[in-house]
């Protein structure tokens, strides 16, 4: 737990009053708002996402290594650059599993307790979600870089075409 000092608004004539937060572990990095919702975002979706987010990781590196590769006039195989959309399929799967295990536990929860909010009930809802949309950011993230690996070879591949047989 860090103490700020806050400054009052206009009206208090700039009168310094202290406030506790427990969002921040360091008082040399005060997060931004898009790291915090980032945070919040793979933190409720549970340990699949760490999952998925390695999987978009193994695309990118996948498609750095096979574009190197290619821009080196070796040959990649198409199966190599398929991989990187396989790995995003599965990075949708393991979301939409994820998802349903959450809401599997979430049910169960549901029939064990006496009195539950309809406000709680959605926001389970809505955090089940989260893997999902991870799956599919990824998978949309893989498709790109899908395509800029299937140019980068196919342009290396017209361009030793045009030079001509090299013996």
């Amino acid at each position: 737990m860090v103490c700020f000092l806050q400054v009052g608004n206009k009206t208090d004539d700039n009168v310094m009053s202290l406030s506790t937060r427990t969002l921040i572990d360091t008082p040399f990095h005060a997060p931004s708002l898009k790291e915090l919702i980032m945070n919040t975002f793979i933190a409720n979706g549970g340990p699949f996402m760490y999952l998925i987010l390695l999987f978009g990781c193994a695309a990118l590196l996948l498609t750095l290594m096979r574009a190197a590769r290619s821009l080196r006039g070796l040959p990649v195989e198409r199966s190599q650059i398929n991989t990187v959309l396989y790995l995003g399929f599965a990075a949708v799967l393991i979301g939409v599993a994820a998802q349903l295990t959450g809401l599997y536990q979430a049910a169960t929860a549901i029939l064990q307790a006496t009195d539950i909010s309809p406000a709680i009930i959605a926001q389970g809802i809505l955090i089940s979600f989260n893997s999902t949309l991870f799956g599919l950011y990824i998978l949309l993230f893989s498709a790109l870089l899908w395509l800029l690996l299937r140019a980068i070879v196919a342009r290396r591949w017209f361009v030793r075409k045009e030079e001509g047989p090299s013996f």
